[in-house]
């Protein structure tokens, strides 16, 4: 699930870029959760990690400029975007290594463009690529667009976006590969990429619409490193 932030003292800007950034994944059909900050103190202080921050530059206490140097002293790897009433203003974004900006008001073309590259950056800097050996020949699959890795019949079975793939292999071997932060072993059988669950309890997670179970003798683990992933204290 990607996690994205939207950091403007404007609630009618933030509103409107959230619908616009809702409109974006529900036409991929991709998992998220947005957090809105309208006060950049509110997001300085909050513990969460985001893949994606939308920073407006022009705020009352502090400038986004100000705000996202703060943020790379502990964050260098969120993809920053910023937004502003002055395109003249987002040429320092370099500085914070900005991927782009958009001009307001925001449009669905522009969120749309600085969204494919956004994704495109994280795709490229988070993901181990796997060399899958399988009956029709061997399949090149970055770690990104896999959903979760089960053991079924003494096999691997990759869930993947693109398909399901199955290969001999060890679970354990592929664990060592994985980024701990984003994935997780539920029990014995299974390891989630946190990025695609839409739901969690206490039981099961739920990803792409499949219940997987969670190991009763680490549910508080599981639970906390998912509330992790998100940046909540649920």
């Amino acid at each position: 699930m990607l996690r994205l932030a939207i950091v403007d003292d404007d609630p009618n800007d933030s509103a409107a870029l959230n619908s616009l950034v809702a409109e974006y994944f529900q036409k991929n059909s991709q998992a998220y959760v947005t957090r809105v900050f309208n006060t950049p103190l509110d997001f300085i202080r909050s513990t969460e990690n985001h893949d994606i921050v939308f920073m407006d530059i022009r705020m009352d206490k502090l400038d986004g400029l100000e705000v996202a140097r703060i943020m790379r002293k502990i964050n260098t790897d969120s993809v920053l975007i910023f937004v502003t009433h002055m395109a003249q203003l987002a040429i320092k974004g370099y500085e914070v290594d900005a991927l782009d900006f958009i001009v307001k008001p925001a449009d669905q073309f522009s969120i749309n463009y600085v969204l494919d590259k956004a994704l495109t950056r994280l795709e490229n800097t988070s993901s181990t690529i796997f060399a899958l050996k399988t009956s029709s020949g061997i399949i090149s699959l970055s770690s990104n667009d896999i959903t979760y890795v089960e053991v079924f019949d003494h096999n691997l079975v990759y869930h993947t976006t693109k398909g399901v793939y199955d290969v001999r292999g060890r679970l354990s071997d592929v664990t060592k590969k994985l980024d701990q932060k984003r994935f997780i072993m539920c029990n014995r059988s299974f390891v989630v990429n946190l990025r695609y669950v839409s739901s969690a309890c206490n039981e099961y997670l739920v990803v792409d619409g499949t219940k997987i179970s969670i190991s009763k003798s680490h549910r508080k683990e599981i639970m906390q490193h998912f509330s992790n992933f998100l940046g909540e204290n649920l």
